[in-house]
């Protein structure tokens, strides 16, 4: 910005009408000067006005999409919890399948371990202490 300093008294030898219009053109100057950084600084401004304006679309548009991606991730987590509690009821029902299953694998192999009753020959009379018989 322009400095503009004013002194008291005229010169020698000049006139106070030709110092009041040296003076007249002094502040005339100045205050072209002091206009045209007006008008820079209103440029800028409204450079700056337009900016933020841009800046309250972009936020108003993400927030919009913040709110719908809210909402995704709030049904992605509802269906998670759905498929976790149905995967869990799955394992339930194969651990109860593979308990019947062991306890099947016991049962047979104890029918398995157990020794056949011993049947009696029909046939034959029980020993006597009578006469036997051998071959040679």
């Amino acid at each position: 910005m322009t400095e503009v300093s004013v002194q008291a008294g005229t010169p020698e030898g000049v006139a106070p009408e030709d110092e009041s219009a040296h003076q007249a053109a002094v502040y005339e100057g100045a205050s072209a000067v002091q206009a045209e950084l007006a008008g820079q600084a209103a440029g800028e401004a409204r450079e700056a006005a337009q900016a933020a304006l841009e800046a309250a679309r972009a936020n108003i548009e993400a927030q919009g999409s913040a709110g719908a991606a809210a909402e995704v991730a709030s049904e992605a987590a509802a269906s998670t919890a759905v498929t976790a509690e149905m995967i869990h009821d799955a394992l339930l029902a194969q651990g109860t399948a593979i308990s019947a299953l062991v306890e099947e694998l016991k049962a047979s192999r104890q029918q398995a371990a157990a020794p056949a009753p011993k049947k009696r020959k029909a046939d034959r009379e029980p020993r006597s202490s009578g006469t036997r018989l051998v071959r040679r």
